[in-house]
């Protein structure tokens, strides 16, 4: 049998390889957009333009607010969309371009301000992109949620997403610090951050565009009923299966993402002396060697979740990672730099497991979710989804500000004091440690498996076939 003609066994046509790449590169846009920020913030506006840290992780972090609105709107503004081009498409050309625009625009402040207007202008900035990302990124996912109904299929869109954002990941992102300090992008790292905007906004466009062209949609969900804002909020945090979800992907997030940014400081701090040029590098290096692993471990992770399930290989991952914070304290070493290695091969197929199963684990929820309610709305969970997620790394850039200045860190002295190292090394190591056993707790009793997604597959297959008149699939359940 041919791949095209594959089927699920709710009886529908799988996703060709073709389908499943082109939805993919749609996914390098979207780690650009999501990790952008994160990447730039504190080395263009604190190290360079002395911007205090604490004000640079507020302005990160107040555009979540904004996105608290903003990601359900437009999740049910994708749901009850009807067009010739489909209820996500659409909002793909339109978030991508308005991202692109405003990316470059973030990284272009006047250097000869103060540091209040500093803050200002990266806030106002923030908010623009933030809201770009927003109408790009909801009705994106919605896409992926819905491209599949098999279980183990769900798994494979994603990790066909994962891939391409690992790809990303790891030739882009983690060299945006180096690049703006290289001579060939500007005569200092200020004028150096802004070319590079300029080329991280005509990606975000290009790749954006990706999948709004060569994907096409399901045509279910396209005939339903509109659905009230308010009502659709309402019964998506009434679902318990949701909420859990969606509670250990925050508890990862506030454990893992609070310290994340700490490995600049530990680099400058702990082993390089504010030696800038070395600590770039190596952050480089750090976050290729997280990238290229990233790439790696997407088909055992899509492997390991056929043969045991979604559930256990996600706490597998937990357990992973929360080893590489128990030993981190040996890894970010002064005599081997190069041992901190260690931890992004640790922690970069642990992440993968989050990011790859919980969104398959979503896609499922909204069959449960179709089966309670007889509607499709992955736009409104993927967006409420997604801001729980937006809503974690807000918390973690803010908080992250303030630890930085707890700890001491002072950026315009080059060696940091002993109290200062050792804050920043025991933080790294065991703030984490607590979200993710709260995490491992709650994978551990997630309700839905392999098994009773089946069952609630059928039901709904039988339901579509009585309303269809189709007598061979009735009493299947």
């Amino acid at each position: 049998m041919s791949k095209t003609a594959r089927q699920s066994g709710a009886g529908e046509a799988l996703p060709t390889i073709g389908e499943k790449m082109s939805y993919g590169l749609g996914a390098v846009s979207d780690v650009i957009m999501a990790n952008v920020v994160f990447q730039l913030a504190m080395p263009l506006y604190n190290v360079e333009l002395k911007v205090p840290a604490t004000l640079v992780g507020l302005a990160v972090s107040l555009p979540r607010l904004w996105d608290a609105f903003t990601d359900p709107f437009m999740g049910n503004i994708s749901d009850n969309t009807r067009t010739r081009w489909g209820r996500r498409r659409p909002y793909l050309v339109a978030g991508g371009i308005l991202a692109g625009l405003f990316c470059a625009l973030m990284w272009m402040p006047p250097r000869d301000w103060s540091e209040m207007q500093l803050f200002w202008y990266f806030l106002v900035a923030s908010l623009l992109f933030f809201t770009a990302y927003t109408v790009f990124s909801v009705p994106f996912n919605a896409l992926g949620y819905e491209m599949t109904s098999d279980y183990d299929e769900r798994t494979s869109v994603m990790s066909y997403k994962t891939f391409f954002m690992n790809i990303g990941s790891a030739l882009f992102l983690p060299w945006l610090w180096k690049m703006m300090n290289m001579p060939m992008f500007g005569k200092d790292p200020i004028e150096g951050a802004r070319n590079v905007g300029i080329l991280i906004g005509v990606m975000v466009m290009i790749f954006a565009f990706l999948p709004a062209w060569l994907c096409r949609e399901k045509a279910r969900g396209q005939s339903q009923s509109k659905i009230p804002f308010f009502h659709a909020l309402a019964v998506t945090f009434r679902n318990r299966h949701f909420l859990m979800l969606a509670s250990i992907v925050f508890t990862v997030i506030m454990g893992i993402f609070l310290v994340f940014p700490l490995i600049l400081y530990l680099n400058l701090a702990c082993i390089y002396d504010g030696d800038k040029d070395a600590a770039s590098q190596m952050f480089g290096l750090y976050n290729t060697v997280y990238g290229v692993l990233g790439i790696v471990s997407v088909p055992l992770i899509n492997y390991a979740s056929r043969k045991l399930g979604k559930r256990i290989t996600l706490v597998a991952g937990l357990c992973i990672i929360s080893f590489g914070f128990v030993i981190s304290p040996l890894l970010f070493s002064r005599d081997i730099p190069e041992l901190q290695l260690i931890f992004p091969v640790l922690a970069s197929p642990s992440l993968g497991c989050v990011w790859i199963l919980t969104a398959s684990m979503l896609a499922d929820i909204c069959d449960l979710d179709e089966l309670n309610t007889g509607l499709r709305r992955e736009g409104m969970y993927g967006s409420v989804f997604t801001w729980l997620v937006k809503a974690g790394l807000a918390a973690v850039m803010a908080l992250s500000g303030f630890i930085i200045d707890w700890s001491g860190y002072n950026p315009d002295q080059a060696m940091q004091g002993v109290q200062t190292q050792m804050f920043l090394r025991g933080f790294f190591a065991l703030v984490p440690l607590a979200f993710l056993v709260a995490a491992l707790l709650l994978t551990l009793r997630f309700p839905l498996t392999r098994e009773r997604v089946s069952e609630i597959q059928l039901e709904l297959a039988r339901r579509k076939s009585e309303q269809e008149g189709d007598p061979q699939l009735q009493g299947n359940v």
